[in-house]
């Protein structure tokens, strides 16, 4: 699952990287968007979390862990911007 969301990051970064250099108030916009997205991540993630199937479990903890973290890098570039 790692890999997986690493390929897609590389992905983005790297189409972000051929573009030109985007409006400073639509990328605090887009950020503070991905920050919503994520709570739904942190939500997924404990609905799985509380599932019997010990694989959800885990699926559920590792989308946990995704989102705080996801959650806390849009914020704090939000705020920076």
């Amino acid at each position: 699952m790692g890999g997986a969301w690493g390929l897609v990051n590389a992905a983005l970064a790297y189409a972000g990287w051929l573009g030109e250099e985007p409006d400073p108030a639509h990328l605090r916009r887009l950020l503070w968007l991905n920050a919503g997205l994520d709570i739904l991540y942190l939500l997924a993630g404990l609905f799985l979390l509380r599932q019997k199937n010990p694989l959800f479990r885990g699926f559920g903890l590792a989308v946990l862990f995704q989102g705080l973290f996801l959650l806390g890098f849009d914020l704090w570039h939000a705020l920076q911007i």
